[in-house]
Parts: structure tokens; sequence; C-alpha cells
């Protein structure tokens, strides 16, 4: 790196709050290794708590109420692609808000069904031991079944020791 000596130090806004940091000679000769210009460096500098949030993907409006902007004024969204601050969805990134209440919403629904036919399954015992070690209708049999205890199975050097439904379990590794 070829330090440019004419380069001073200066105020440069972020393109998304407004907000203004100062950079040293040092930094901003970094910043222009980096952008190319002073001027490219402008237009694309957005402060790290933005950084951090937009990474998180959430909106530029929802950013600006978090860190108390003031700013009004569009962010060009290309910039912040070429930034690379915005991914394209891949399996297990970042949910919007929305998709996210959706699917905890999800969940909830299949706890309180689990639950449910659990209520209804109490009543009898065996039903209910083979539909959770088994699977609906034993799917589950030819893959080896699930334990329901698996805290008795593994503090017992991996036998059922005094596990309750010992006796209807329909799981594979079953063993006294």
């Amino acid at each position: 790196m070829i330090m440019d000596m004419s380069v001073k130090g200066g105020r440069f806004k972020c393109i998304v709050t407004g907000e203004e940091k100062y950079f040293t000679p040092n930094s901003l000769q970094k910043k222009i290794d980096k952008f190319g210009s002073i001027e490219a460096f402008e237009r694309f500098y957005v402060c790290k708590p933005a950084i951090k949030l937009l990474k998180k993907g959430i909106s530029i409006d929802d950013i600006r109420k978090q860190l108390n902007s003031s700013a009004t004024h569009n962010v060009n969204i290309e910039v912040l692609f070429k930034l690379k601050l915005f991914k394209k969805k891949k399996k297990g990134t970042v949910l919007s808000p929305e998709e996210l209440r959706a699917q905890q919403e999800q969940t909830r629904e299949n706890e309180r069904k689990y639950y449910e036919h659990k209520e209804k399954m109490s009543s009898c015992v065996k039903t209910w031991v083979e539909w959770a070690t088994g699977g609906p209708n034993k799917c589950q049999v030819p893959y080896g079944g699930t334990c329901i205890r698996p805290d008795l199975y593994y503090d017992n050097d991996e036998s059922c020791g005094d596990c309750p439904y010992y006796e209807h379990c329909l799981c594979a590794n079953k063993n006294k």
C-alpha cells in the first residue's frame, strides 16, 4: 500500500443513518484503497451499527428508528447489494420478522396439537407410548423408533433402567 501524502482525514456521513464519522488519514487511505476513490467511499459508506442490523435483515426504516436517526433520504438499494449487506435467502438464513412470527405461530400450533393428542391418549397409556415411540401408524418402527425417556436411557449406561414405558415401547434400542 502506497500512502498518498495528500490525503487528509475527514468526516463522512452514513448513507443509511446520516451519522457522521471522522476518519484519520491512515484509515481514510485504507478506504480509498478499498473503494478506489474518496468519492466512491463517500457514496458507499455505511456505519458499523447499520451494517450489523442490515445483515440481520432489518429494514432501513426500522434501523433508523433503532439508532434514533432523523435521516429521511432514500437509500439506493443497489448500493447495499454491492456492499453485500443484503443476502439472497438460503436455507438457514435470517428470516424477516413476518416470516419469523409465522414460523413461531406454526410451532405453537404444532405444540398445541401434540399436547391435545397426548391428552386424548393419556387415558390409554399403551396407545400413547406406541404412538410416541413408533410414530403415527408405526411409521418410525422400521427406522428404530424414538425413545421418549432418553434421560433414563443414557443415565443408566444405555439401558432403560426404571423407564415406566418399557413394556409398550417400540424403540429398537430398548434393553434392561
